[in-house]
C-alpha cells in the first residue's frame, strides 16, 4: 500500500487508523497531528488522502461527480483465495450497492429502499422498539452486572431491521450469528483463517436472503420485501430479485451494526463521567441531546471513503484522477472551526446538528431517523430502570478492527 502521496500534500507516515493505540483512541491521535496535516494528508500506511476538514468532506460527500463511492466496499486488504471461494460457492459476488454506487444510479435502488424508513412507518415502529428494548431489560432482570451490548446494544436495532424487512421472527437468532463481524472482512485486516470464518457467514447469509425473496415473488405482506417485491412485479427489469437480496443484505448490516455502536458509545460517554448520567436520569429531556451529541463526539461511523472521477482540487491540493479518499468524518466532528470547545461533550451543545455523522448530499443514511430513535428509546428505558448505573471499574473497552464501524465491543455496567 505504501507509496507516495499527491505533490504538496503532507505526509503522516505512522498514521494507521487499524493500529491497537488508534482504534483505543483515535482522537488522540487527532490531536497529535502536526498542524499542516489539517484538513487533509497523505497516510502512505493506507495509500489514501486522509481528509480531516469539515468543510472539505462536506464537500466531498456533496459532489459524487467529482468523488465517486465506487471504493466504499472495496477490501482494504486482498481476500485470500479459499474466503473468495466460499463467497462466490455461496452467490455472494462484488456487485454495486447503494452505497458504492453514484447517481443517477445510486437513485434507482435507494428509492425503493427508502420505502422502510418513511415517517410513517418509522414512527409506527416506536412501540415495537420500545417493547422489544423492555423485554431485553427484562431478561436481564435485577442482575447487578450486566455486558450491554450484548443485552441491549445489539439485540435491539438487530430485531428491529429483521421485523421492518419482514424476515421470520424464529430465524432471528440465527440471522444475528450470521451478521457477525461482517465489517473486518471489508475495512479491517483479518487474518485469513478470519476472513474464511466471515466469509462462511456472509455466504450462509446471502443464500438466505436469496432464498426469502424468492419464496416470497407472490406475497404482498406490510414490511420492506413486499414493498420490493411489488415493484419487481410491475417491472422485472426495474428491480430484479438478485438486487433485492442485495439490498436486503445491506439494510440489515447497515440497520443495525450502526445502531449498536451509537447505543454502546452514548452509555459509555455518559457513565464515564456519573454526573452526565445523573443529569440525563434526572431530566428525561437531555435524553435526545445526549443521543445527538454521542453522534458528533463518538460517532459509529468514524470514516467513508471515496475516490476521485477525474484532477480536482482539496484544499489546494491537486488530486489526480483515481487518487482515493479516507474521509474522517469522526475528525470533521471536531473542527474548531465549526464546532464550539469540539473536545467537550456538552448536553447543551447548540450545533451539534452540523455534525457529519450521517453523511451528505446523495448518500445521507436512509436510516438516521430510525438509528435516533432506537438510541433514544434504549437510553430512556435504561435511565428509567437504571438511574444508578455506572461502568465496571477495570474493565478494557475493546473496539472491532475496522476502519468505519465503531462502538464497544462489549460494555460492563453495574448497579440499580
Amino acid at each position: 500500500m505504501i507509496g507516495e502521496g499527491p505533490a504538496g500534500c503532507p505526509v503522516e507516515a505512522g498514521f494507521d487508523p487499524l493500529a491497537p493505540e488508534f482504534l483505543a483512541e483515535p482522537m488522540a491521535t487527532l490531536a497529535a497531528l502536526p498542524p499542516e496535516c489539517r484538513p487533509l494528508f497523505y497516510a502512505p500506511e493506507l495509500g489514501h488522502v486522509v481528509v480531516t476538514g469539515h468543510a472539505e468532506i462536506d464537500w466531498v460527500l456533496r459532489h459524487p461527480e467529482l468523488f465517486s463511492a465506487a471504493n466504499v466496499q472495496l477490501p482494504l486488504v486482498p481476500i485470500v483465495p479459499a474466503a473468495r471461494e466460499i463467497l462466490q460457492a455461496g452467490g455472494h459476488r462484488p456487485q454495486p450497492s447503494m452505497v458504492s454506487l453514484d447517481p443517477p444510479a445510486h437513485g434507482r435502488l435507494r428509492r425503493p429502499a427508502a420505502r422502510a424508513f418513511t415517517p410513517r412507518r418509522v414512527a409506527g415502529m416506536t412501540g415495537t422498539i420500545r417493547q422489544t428494548a423492555a423485554e431485553l431489560l427484562d431478561a436481564v432482570g435485577a442482575e447487578d452486572r450486566v455486558e450491554l451490548v450484548a443485552a441491549l446494544a445489539h439485540p435491539l436495532p438487530a430485531s428491529v431491521i429483521f421485523a421492518l424487512l419482514g424476515l421470520p421472527r424464529d430465524d432471528w437468532p440465527q440471522l444475528k450469528r450470521w451478521c457477525g463481524a461482517r465489517a473486518e472482512l471489508t475495512w479491517g485486516r483479518p487474518r485469513p483463517e478470519v476472513q474464511i470464518d466471515i466469509a462462511t457467514n456472509m455466504a450462509a447469509y446471502r443464500g438466505y436472503l436469496g432464498a426469502l425473496v424468492e419464496a416470497r415473488a407472490g406475497e404482498r405482506a406490510d414490511d420492506l420485501t413486499g414493498d420490493l417485491l411489488a415493484i419487481h412485479a410491475e417491472d422485472p427489469d426495474q428491480l430484479t430479485l438478485a438486487e433485492i437480496t442485495s439490498i436486503l443484505f445491506s439494510l440489515t448490516f447497515a440497520g443495525h451494526e450502526t445502531t449498536t455502536g451509537l447505543i454502546g458509545n452514548a452509555v459509555r460517554r455518559l457513565l464515564e463521567r456519573p454526573e452526565r448520567w445523573v443529569a440525563v436520569a434526572a431530566d428525561a429531556a437531555l435524553v435526545e441531546p445526549a443521543v445527538d451529541e454521542t453522534l458528533r463526539y463518538d460517532t459509529s461511523v468514524p470514516a467513508w471513503r471515496r475516490v476521485t472521477t477525474t484532477a480536482t482540487t482539496v484544499a489546494g491540493v491537486e488530486l489526480a484522477e483515481g487518487t482515493p479518499l479516507l474521509l474522517w468524518i469522526a475528525a470533521s466532528n471536531r473542527d474548531p472551526a465549526v464546532f464550539a470547545t469540539p473536545d467537550s461533550f456538552d448536553l447543551h451543545r447548540a450545533d451539534g446538528h452540523r455534525a457529519l455523522s450521517f453523511g451528505r448530499g446523495a448518500h445521507f443514511c436512509l436510516g438516521a431517523a430510525l438509528g435516533r430513535l432506537e438510541a433514544r428509546i434504549a437510553l430512556e428505558e435504561l435511565v428509567r430502570r437504571r438511574p444508578g448505573l455506572r461502568l465496571v471499574p477495570g474493565r478494557e473497552v475493546r473496539f472491532a478492527a475496522n476502519i468505519s464501524f465503531r462502538g464497544p465491543l462489549e460494555l460492563w455496567v453495574e448497579g440499580a
